[in-house]
C-alpha cells in the first residue's frame, strides 16, 4: 500500500512521459538504426524516415484511442485480450511476442550504448567487455526503476533532454559547413522504392518508443489528457 500511495502522490507528468517516449526513439533512431539505414539507401534515408514516421503516427492514433478506452497499462496485450476475450491462446502468444520484442529492443539499446562507451576504453573494447557493460547498464536502470518510478522519470528527463540539446548543438555547429557543390541527389538512380520501403519498416523501430507511454498508465498524472499529448509530441519531435 505504501508503494501504491507513493506512486500516486508522485505521478509522472507530461515532461516525464515525453522523455520516456523520446528515450526509445532517439536511442533507437539516431544511435542504432540511422547508420544501418544510411548504409542501405544513402541519401534517400530522410524519405524512409518520413514514411516510417507517418506509419508510426497512424499506429499511435490507434494506441491512443485504445488506451483511453481500456485504461490499462498492458498496452498491446491488454488491448487484444479485452477486445477478443475468447481468444486466450492468441492473447498468450501476443503477450510472449511482445515480451520477447521488448527484451530484444532493450538489449539493442544497451549494447549500442555499450559499444560507443567501450570504444573509448581500451580494456573494455572487446566482446566480453561490451556485454558486461551492457548488462550493468540494464541492471542499474532496473534497480532505479524498482526503487522509484518518479525517480526514474527524473533520471530519464535529465538524460533525454540533455541528449537532445547536445544533438541540436552539434547540428547547429555543422549547419552551413557543407559544400553545396558536392550535394548529392535525394534519390539516387540505384535506389529502388522497394529498398526505401524496407528501410522504412526498419526505421519504424525508432518510433516505437511511443508505446512505452501507455505502459506507465498507472503511474501517470491525468492519463486521459497526457497520453495523447505525450505520444503525438514525441513523434513530432523525433
Amino acid at each position: 500500500m505504501n508503494k501504491i500511495s507513493r506512486e500516486r502522490n508522485n505521478p509522472l507528468g507530461l515532461g516525464e512521459l515525453i522523455a520516456v517516449a523520446l528515450g526509445g526513439m532517439v536511442g533507437g533512431g539516431i544511435f542504432s538504426i540511422l547508420g544501418i539505414s544510411t548504409e542501405q539507401i544513402g541519401n534517400t534515408t530522410p524519405i524512409a524516415i518520413l514514411i516510417g514516421g507517418v506509419l508510426a503516427f497512424f499506429a499511435a492514433y490507434s494506441y491512443v484511442k485504445l488506451a483511453l478506452l481500456y485504461k490499462d497499462e498492458g498496452a498491446t496485450y491488454s488491448f487484444f485480450k479485452k477486445t477478443f476475450p475468447q481468444s486466450r491462446m492468441a492473447s498468450s502468444i501476443i503477450g510472449w511476442l511482445i515480451t520477447f520484442g521488448y527484451i530484444s529492443t532493450l538489449a539493442l539499446y544497451a549494447f549500442t550504448f555499450s559499444s560507443y562507451l567501450c570504444s573509448q576504453i581500451e580494456t573494455l573494447n572487446n566482446p566480453i567487455g561490451q556485454k558486461l557493460v551492457a548488462g550493468a547498464i540494464i541492471s542499474v536502470f532496473a534497480i532505479v526503476n524498482l526503487v522509484s518510478v518518479k525517480g526514474m522519470g527524473k533520471v530519464e528527463d535529465a538524460m533525454v533532454y540533455t541528449k537532445i540539446i547536445i544533438l541540436l548543438f552539434i547540428s547547429g555547429l555543422l549547419a552551413g559547413k557543407g559544400d553545396l557543390q558536392k550535394l548529392q541527389p535525394l534519390i539516387s538512380a540505384d535506389t529502388t522504392w522497394m529498398q526505401v520501403l524496407i528501410v522504412s519498416a526498419i526505421t519504424f523501430v525508432a518510433y516505437e518508443g511511443f508505446q512505452l507511454v501507455i505502459n506507465a498508465y498507472d503511474e501517470m498524472d491525468k492519463p486521459q489528457v497526457n497520453i495523447p499529448r505525450a505520444i503525438y509530441i514525441s513523434i513530432a519531435i523525433a
